[in-house]
């Protein structure tokens, strides 16, 4: 385990070739300080590649392309949306997404209401074609690599935290968002809200094809961020499986329980079948393909947002 700088790390990327080259971004940062770094070495040292287009904004999304050498996004607030070609080196703006109509209607609830690119995702079958969340704007699919956009937003609750595409069915596409998981079987056409096993309402985490088979993994909180911290069981998590594609879930009872704190982020083992999940309260789990035995490999860190593998 390393520890990334900048500090506030929100959001991790690997390389899909080269896992040991990795990129941070981070919300909270000083002004001048690194809100987007690059490390080659698996973590051990970081180098500053935050571009001046983004030295003002805060990173929410990274996302290394898993098909297109060096081609690496960044999604930062005030939904914008940045390419590089060359691992970092240097970024250009996705002008065609400051072109998307209806996007000064996008917002976020708490002021200064700034929207944000929150997830980023790639077509399994066409690297070309990249999905970007927006919190709170909706789903936007880029068929050329970031030049046009266009909305993906019928029945979808547009509180975006998580877009993911399954890497067996291409036509199938996930969502989790403030108002609960949604899922698309046709391309992002249409979207419905799935209820079914899945008691809180607040989504955020996704992992899709975990393990063999369709299986996907949520976890959710009863609530919105600003209660984590004041109710009487904090986020009061919990993680969901479906075995069917997102079409029904279950709630999985992990053997090591979350505490007050709120699952992240989810990202594969490679070393197993199952995955490793982390804990705004500073806790890293590695869980088994189903899910339900966890077993905790580090306890008390900071909060802890994400999390990169190094093989």
């Amino acid at each position: 385990m390393v520890l990334a700088d900048p500090a506030n790390v929100w959001c991790m990327a690997q390389d899909a070739i080269e896992p040991a080259l990795i990129y941070a971004g981070a919300i909270e940062h000083v002004v001048g300080r690194d809100a987007v770094a690059r490390s080659t070495d698996g973590g051990r040292s970081w180098a500053d590649i935050t571009p001046p287009l983004a030295r003002e904004e805060e990173i929410w999304a990274i996302a290394a392309s898993p098909a297109v050498k060096d081609q690496v996004f960044i999604g930062t607030s005030h939904a914008r949306l940045m390419r590089s070609d060359d691992a970092g080196r240097s970024f250009h703006e996705c002008d065609g997404f400051l072109k998307i109509s209806g996007r000064d209607k996008w917002t976020f609830p708490p002021p200064p209401h700034i929207p944000h690119v929150r997830s980023i995702a790639f077509d399994p079958i066409r690297p070309q074609s990249i999905y970007a969340g927006v919190e709170e704007g909706g789903i936007f699919r880029s068929r050329d690599g970031g030049k046009s956009f266009e909305p993906l937003n019928s029945g979808l609750y547009r509180d975006v935290h998580t877009v993911a595409t399954d890497r067996r069915e291409a036509t199938h596409l996930y969502a989790t968002t403030g108002r609960g998981f949604y899922r698309s079987g046709d391309g992002g056409k249409s979207w419905r809200q799935v209820a079914d096993g899945i008691d809180r309402p607040y989504t955020v985490p996704m992992i899709a094809n975990a393990a063999e088979g369709e299986t996907i993994f949520i976890a959710a909180a009863a609530g919105p961020p600003p209660m984590w911290s004041v109710g009487p069981v904090g986020a009061d998590a919990a993680i969901y499986r479906s075995v069917d594609r997102g079409g029904s879930f279950e709630q999985i009872a992990v053997e090591q329980g979350l505490g007050r704190g709120m699952v992240m982020r989810m990202r594969p083992d490679p070393e197993r079948s199952g995955f490793f999940a982390v804990s705004n309260s500073g806790a890293v789990l590695r869980l088994s393909e189903d899910g339900a035995h966890a077993v905790p490999i580090a306890e008390k860190l900071p909060p802890a947002y994400d999390l990169a593998i190094i093989p």
